[in-house]
């Protein structure tokens, strides 16, 4: 099933902590994140072997240029492109960093 949550992500991931949520097959990030969060949700929140889509900054910080990138739980990055056909990847910065 799929639920969407009318939350910002930390609030969100202190919601998940706090009611022991189950783990994800999958997240997406429909806003710009840093890649150390992105690996931190992975990380903590995915199943084994679940996956995070992410538009992530191309440096840290840098909220003008996002590369779209897949993770596994481990971190590791599965698949990544920073452009989608003739577009370049940019979403609204993440708004609690």
């Amino acid at each position: 099933s799929v639920t969407f949550y009318e939350l910002d992500d930390e609030r969100f991931m202190s919601l998940w902590r706090r009611d022991k949520l189950e783990r994800y097959d999958s997240i997406v990030f429909n806003f710009a994140v840093n890649d150390s969060k992105a690996r931190e949700f992975a990380a903590e929140m995915l199943n084994i072997n679940g996956h995070l889509l992410a538009p992530v900054n191309t440096q840290q910080d840098y909220w003008l240029k996002q590369a779209y990138k897949c993770y596994d739980k481990g971190g590791n990055i599965l698949w990544q492109t920073t452009d989608v056909g003739a577009w370049s990847v940019q979403f609204q910065p993440d708004v609690t960093q």
